[in-house]
């Protein structure tokens, strides 16, 4: 019988690791125990406001479901094709840079891209994700020549 008292916690720098690996291996429901696991009820992303889908998101329930629908494929717009290029552990605060192809709403070919995620943690949970995109310029030229073709 598993002794209940023991239990496995993760380090901030673990958690971040582990969720890009769930990510990167389409597995939701490692995403899920993740979130639920290691995500504040207040946490947010914040993602660069002049993107299609930019702005403010908030909430573990809403991020959980945001995530878990990348992991399924079901969002065809934005990163794909995920790879975690460097992990810097600062304890409660992660940095994470990240390689990917980025999908313009609308169609349209993908642009390899990246982005720097800076993940912060109060009391052994994550509180905040802020997304440095590379060159959103470029993405938003993208996203132009998509709808023009639509």
């Amino acid at each position: 019988m598993p002794d209940s008292t023991h239990v496995i916690t993760l380090t901030p720098a673990e958690v971040v690791s582990a969720f890009y690996g769930a990510l990167i291996d389409q597995d939701p429901e490692r995403l899920g125990e993740l979130a639920d696991a290691g995500f504040d009820d207040a946490i947010f992303v914040e993602m660069p406001s002049s993107l299609p889908y930019g702005g403010r998101v908030e909430g573990a329930r809403r991020l959980r479901a945001m995530f878990q629908a990348m992991a399924r494929g079901v969002v065809v717009v934005g990163p794909r094709g995920l790879t975690l290029d460097a992990l810097v552990d600062g304890g409660n605060r992660v940095a994470a840079r990240l390689s990917f192809d980025w999908y313009p709403p609308g169609g349209g070919a993908p642009i390899a891209s990246g982005a720097v995620e800076e993940w912060t943690f109060e009391n052994g949970k994550a509180t905040a994700i802020r997304a440095y995109y590379r060159d959103t310029a470029e993405l938003l030229a993208a996203s132009a020549t998509a709808a023009e073709g639509a």
